[in-house]
């Protein structure tokens, strides 16, 4: 949650706000394109046969490291989906 400083102009704090709001839009999109890319290397690794459909070894061990990874980028882009949700509240609750 952002905390606003008190006595600061209007501007100020709306400034303030629209600056987390672009920082947290900037994660989220870069949280998008981490998670997309991610996605096409595996399915290039498939493709290619860097990793073989038959070793059970190797699909179990990518299917660990990929629930890790997406589980990770998902969560992070819900924590910063939910801040992107929130600062348009606080912008609107300032008072003029």
């Amino acid at each position: 949650m952002i905390e606003m400083v008190h006595g600061l102009s209007y501007t100020t704090k709306k400034n303030i706000l629209d600056l987390h709001f672009t920082k947290n839009l900037q994660y989220y999109t870069t949280s998008i394109i981490i998670l997309f890319t991610y996605v096409i290397g595996v399915v290039i690794a498939f493709l290619t046969g860097q990793v073989s459909v038959q070793n059970i070894n190797q699909l179990l061990l990518v299917g660990v490291i990929s629930s890790v990874v997406i589980s990770i980028i998902t969560l992070l882009m819900l924590t910063f989906r939910s801040h992107l949700k929130e600062i348009p509240e606080l912008i609107k609750s300032l008072e003029i």
